[in-house]
């Protein structure tokens, strides 16, 4: 009882300083980032969610009001809670703070699950507070606004906590977290999804050799790591199938070959790690970028400390469960600095799909994850008690003392909630800044006047009454003053069913909007969206995983015999 007070008395130490992060998000008003589409993508899942749509994958107001599938293609997991707040009346903005805030502490959540159950209380209090207060967290939190990413990030710890659950006794608890933390990476962001499944693959496959080389190879051991795998993917798979299949019904492919994003314009110099300008503007071919991508040199020393401790220590307090992440922590620590720095490129070139990663500094989030962990590693094999509790204190308060300044952002400003969810706001200003998701061929407004303010336009010769209109169903009454071609202002995409006068009637498509004939007279148009083959398998997928999930928490026993 006593080891288990002291643990939870670590854990909230460690979430109590980690909220020092999160204080800007308690000043009124806003700020500004680079991805400032934040409130927006809030309120519009938000509407979807209060119009019934599960899960969301249209919005309507995006995309200059042709709609568009961003919740296809875009990860979804931060967005449903800001969402759902802001559904049931919570402020758009304060909703997406508050998405924010969630983001911010789940990290030292689980960061302090893997390290104090590996390194004990100490160590996991020193690990979760290095790797909160990571300068790169600084950055996208406040710099870059990247939600996904950072929220990604987060479960990173929970992947492992898992692993290292499920090996050390088989249990169950192991599978299903390491499971539910691969899904969470992937549904909150799709690039470090794909990366961190890339990497979870590669790693199943060094396993397996390694227990063949020494010939401990059992049903089990083959059987564990697929277990966490395949409960990832599948609770996911209502996200990556669709974004997968559909990807080039759309302008995402366009990502990779925008002048701003060349992936091999983006490799981190040697020296920025160490010191590198605070900024507030973007990554830029060369040295001098308007960001930085300094590790922290608190978290570097101590992680460079920590390995050298950890390895050439002497003890036999070294556990296998222990040994295990730290390697692991090291391998991350070494693949994910050689990928940002140019002397990777050639590696690059040979990894499938590389560039749709856009800037190789995203391996940043895999770094300070195992900087946390060797950082804790070196604190637990200090032998006296007394110096360890100095070293610790000292490391967080330096961290603390140099970092925390860092974890604000450029300014505040004061705006209306509404005026985020003006229709020029959502329509022309937030669709500028991401419209890759609209499907292909669809001409893009030049100035607000040309948004779309009416899915189907009146004119002298077709009088409109429009009797429903949301996200994924359309329903309006047309007198039309002679036979005559009209096109509907929603961009087309699969799923899309039009009807005219009940029956299901094949458009014509041009610059990606559909366009039907009408008969003179009044008629009754319908275009509804429903769920492709792709998506509906996906979403039978993901139910089913939900559903093993549940059992084998339930019934499925502590442990895998």
């Amino acid at each position: 009882m006593i080891i288990r007070n002291k643990q939870f008395l670590g854990f909230l130490c460690a979430i109590g300083i980690s909220l020092l992060a999160i204080r800007p998000l308690f000043v009124q008003g806003y700020f500004p980032m680079h991805d400032d589409t934040q409130v927006a993508r809030v309120i519009v899942m938000a509407r979807a969610l209060r119009q019934g749509q599960f899960p969301v994958r249209w919005v309507s107001d995006l995309g200059y009001g042709y709609g568009y599938p961003l919740y296809n293609y875009y990860g979804p997991l931060p967005y449903y809670i800001g969402g759902i707040l802001n559904a049931f009346g919570v402020d758009s903005v304060i909703a997406t703070k508050i998405m924010f805030g969630i983001g911010v502490i789940l990290a030292p959540i689980f960061m302090y699950l893997l390290l104090g159950s590996v390194f004990g209380t100490t160590a996991g209090i020193v690990g979760s507070v290095l790797f909160s207060f990571a300068p790169y967290r600084a950055v996208d939190i406040y710099i870059r606004g990247a939600v996904g990413e950072y929220w990604a990030i987060a479960f990173m710890p929970l992947i492992l906590w898992g692993i290292i659950e499920t090996f050390r006794k088989s249990h169950m608890k192991g599978v299903l977290a390491g499971g539910i933390g691969l899904s969470a990476v992937i549904l909150s962001h799709t690039i470090l999804g794909y990366i961190t499944t890339g990497l979870f693959t590669v790693g199943i496959f060094l396993f397996w050799i390694i227990e063949i080389v020494t010939r401990r190879m059992s049903k089990k051991i083959l059987f564990l790591p697929f277990s966490i795998f395949f409960i990832g993917l599948g609770i996911s798979a209502f996200f990556w199938i669709p974004a997968f299949a559909e990807m080039g019904l759309t302008g995402v492919g366009t990502m990779i070959t925008h002048a701003s994003t060349n992936f091999y314009d983006h490799f981190v110099c040697f020296g920025q790690l160490w010191n590198s300008p605070w900024g507030f503007g973007g990554s830029a071919p060369g040295c001098i970028d308007g960001m930085s991508f300094k590790l922290g040199k608190i978290q570097l020393v101590c992680a460079v400390t920590g390995i050298i401790m950890w390895v050439f220590q002497r003890e036999k307090k070294k556990t296998e469960r222990a040994s295990v992440v730290i390697y692991i922590a090291i391998t991350l620590f070494t693949i994910s600095l050689f990928g940002v720095l140019r002397v990777s490129e050639a590696i690059w070139r040979i990894i499938p799909y590389a560039s749709f990663i856009q800037y190789p500094w995203r391996l940043l989030s895999y770094t300070i994850v195992s900087m946390g962990i060797c950082a804790a590693a070196g604190i637990k094999v200090i032998k006296k008690r007394g110096i360890r509790i100095t070293v610790s204190i000292l490391s967080i308060l330096v961290c603390l003392w140099v970092n925390i300044k860092l974890f604000k952002p450029q300014y505040f400003y004061k705006r209306a909630s509404g005026e985020f969810g003006t229709q020029e706001e959502l329509r022309y200003r937030v669709s500028k800044v991401s419209d890759e998701y609209l499907p292909t061929g669809i001409i893009k407004p030049q100035i607000p006047t040309d948004i779309v303010h009416e899915p189907i336009d009146q004119s002298s010769t077709v009088h409109v009454r429009m009797i429903r209109n949301n996200d994924t169903f359309m329903q309006a009454e047309v007198v039309s003053q002679k036979n005559q071609s009209i096109t509907i202002q929603k961009a087309y995409f699969p799923g899309w069913t039009i009807r005219v006068n009940g029956s299901i009637i094949k458009p014509s498509i041009a610059t990606g909007l559909p366009s039907v004939i009408l008969s003179e007279g009044t008629s009754i148009i319908e275009m509804k969206l429903s769920d492709t083959p792709v998506r509906m398998f996906a979403n039978l997928i993901s139910l089913a995983s939900i559903v093993a999930v549940i059992w084998l928490y339930a019934y499925g026993g502590k442990t895998i015999s």
